[in-house]
């Protein structure tokens, strides 16, 4: 058990323990305090206890990835107006096992739903790139409660090397955001910003493995909050060395709810990729340019086919 799940698992029986063993005078007039107790305690525990999110099963659950919910939010008609516009349907059916490099991670990566539920069909459509793939997701947005669950449901699984490495190894595909958390801090509302030029680990994979790169950039994604570069020397700072991000971001009416921004999900012609064990820097150098340059040609080829966007320029970190 690791050490999160350590002390998850102590919480929720001190929780269990503080109710169990109060005062009996005040146990009755303290019920429904305890049964909510209780009730956090057992969801702690069987959620975070569990360690699905460190294991290739994790907790897909195909039923909310084809739920009404979400396309009500991310598909066509939903409200995010969704798109998913793939360049090569043939090429990406014919995968038989990719990593999908998905750029900006914005603020909440909104458009990674689009890709990771049957929103707008892409798993349906994709079954290879879709319900046998897992998509890495940072260990503090598993530690949420309740959105953890989205996210596994979803297929998401934790980031960790060894888990990447686990997901390919079985033969699945896998989705990515390289940027991270520091793209993420380096977000600014109206500009197209990726972290891209240090971020080689996924393209090492890639090589190992035998993994098609393929690219994919959204558009929206970095509109729909207002962003503020207050303290960003700071932040970035916290970001690099706790690896925490903490933008600062506001979106309708100054709450944490987006903007309704048309959503446009481009994926790319996949990157064949030969496979190398044991890759040597020159390897992964030359297949990394390959994918930047990839990536700049599907921002290029598809700003102008999208309100507002046309002059729109992709400034790689």
């Amino acid at each position: 058990m690791r050490p999160a799940q350590i002390i998850l698992a102590g919480a929720a029986s001190a929780l269990l323990w503080t109710g169990a063993n109060g005062n009996p005078s005040l146990l009755g007039a303290e019920i429904e305090h305890w049964v909510a107790f209780a009730t956090l305690a057992i969801y702690l525990a069987s959620s975070y206890c569990d360690g699905s999110e460190y294991t290739v099963e994790g907790r897909a659950w195909p039923w909310f990835q084809k739920s009404w919910l979400l396309k009500a939010l991310f598909g066509p008609q939903g409200y995010f107006k969704g798109q998913v516009i793939c360049e090569d349907e043939e090429a990406l059916k014919e995968v038989k096992q990719g990593i999908i490099a998905a750029f900006p991670h914005g603020i909440a990566s909104f458009h990674h739903v689009m890709l990771c539920s049957d929103a707008c069909g892409f798993l349906t459509k994709f079954p290879t790139l879709g319900y046998k793939r897992r998509d890495l997701a940072a260990s503090a947005a598993l530690g949420i409660p309740i959105f953890r669950e989205m996210l596994l449901w979803m297929g998401c699984v934790d980031a960790g090397r060894s888990t990447a490495k686990a997901v390919l190894q079985r033969g699945y595909s896998m989705y990515v955001l390289p940027g991270g958390e520091r793209e993420q801090v380096l977000t600014q509302c109206g500009r197209h910003i990726v972290y891209l030029k240090n971020r080689k680990g996924f393209v090492k994979l890639a090589l190992q493995y035998g993994a098609d790169l393929i690219p994919n950039y959204s558009f929206g994604e970095t509109d729909m909050y207002t962003t503020s570069s207050f303290l960003s020397g700071l932040r970035l700072a916290v970001c690099k060395h706790l690896r925490v991000a903490l933008p600062i971001c506001w979106g309708v009416a100054l709450t944490p709810i987006p903007r309704p921004v048309p959503l446009i999900a481009v994926v790319g012609k996949p990157i064949k990729v030969e496979k190398k064990v044991e890759p040597t820097n020159e390897d992964v150098d030359e297949l990394h340019a390959k994918f930047v340059k990839a990536l700049q040609e599907l921002f290029d080829n598809h700003k102008a086919n999208h309100d507002g966007y046309a002059n729109a320029k992709l400034e790689i970190h």
